[in-house]
């Protein structure tokens, strides 16, 4: 205490000036109108700007909860579309039977670690062998493709990307069914290479890829990406081309990895035949 009174009486007279100041003032925006509305002017002002600071904030922690929830909301929705469900007999609808079967279903994750810029790329996931996740799983996020898993942990899965050297992904052309390869070359995560285009088909720009089906990881009709160019090979089988991905890999923040419910029937089915 003893200090503090020491402290203002050396330095009162700066206390007194700002006293004097504020009542100077306070008088002046009192008594004279302009200046009366421009304070009050300048006061709103730098309440509304704080406000916005504030909101602008409060937004940006909630964007991730809200980007979850969709994501959420998004693999509910994927589960109860025609596409995720096996239809044993088309000529035959009933309900509450087991004609139709749930094929798919999707599990939401969010990305904790994801890379673009190496030869070959990966990403790691908050779920795991708990959750249901397994080997070989195909990874989207929305209707296109980001990946397959190749490791799983209790909580954690680790998915190579399509962005990687070992990456082959089975596609065809929408407009026609015709198969073709999509791999990744290395040098930009917004464009890959279409492999094996059959020479008859009359390729154009703007042409759609979707997953082709014939794999076990991802269900037929994901979007991979558009034809941005192409070459005719005018001494080989097949013409090659340069897709530009839909999946943008540099801004993952949440994924769905897809379950096939099917699957294990479809391998007992293949090693039944390897085993003869």
């Amino acid at each position: 205490m003893r200090n503090l009174f020491e402290f203002l009486r050396k330095h009162y007279f700066y206390f007194l000036f700002l006293l004097l100041e504020t009542i100077s003032l306070l008088l002046l925006v009192r008594f004279n109108e302009f200046q009366r509305s421009k304070l009050f002017t300048a006061s709103h002002f730098l309440t509304g700007s704080v406000n916005n600071l504030f909101d602008g904030i409060s937004e940006y922690f909630a964007l991730r909860k809200t980007n979850k929830v969709l994501i959420e909301e998004l693999a509910k929705m994927h589960a109860g579309m025609p596409e995720a469900f096996y239809k044993t007999d088309t000529a035959t609808q009933y309900r509450n039977d087991s004609i139709i079967l749930l094929e798919y279903h999707y599990i939401s994750a969010k990305v904790i670690s994801n890379s673009t810029n190496k030869r070959n790329n990966f990403l790691m996931i908050n779920k795991g062998k708990i959750h249901g996740v397994e080997n070989h799983m195909g990874v989207i996020i929305g209707n296109k493709i980001v990946g397959q898993v190749i490791s799983v942990s209790p909580h954690f899965s680790w998915i190579m990307s399509i962005l990687n050297k070992d990456s082959r992904i089975s596609g065809k052309f929408k407009k026609n069914n015709q198969l073709v390869n999509i791999e990744w070359n290395g040098s930009n995560f917004k464009k890959g290479q279409v492999k094996e285009i059959p020479k008859h088909i009359v390729i154009i720009k703007g042409d759609t890829i979707i997953t082709s089906g014939n794999s076990d990881i991802f269900p037929e009709g994901l979007l991979i990406g558009t034809i941005s160019d192409y070459k005719i090979a005018q001494d080989e089988n097949f013409n090659n081309g340069t897709i530009l991905f839909s999946t943008d890999f540099n801004s993952l923040g949440y994924v769905e990895v897809v379950i096939d419910n099917l699957r294990k029937e479809k391998e007992d089915l293949k090693d039944s035949f390897k085993s003869r």
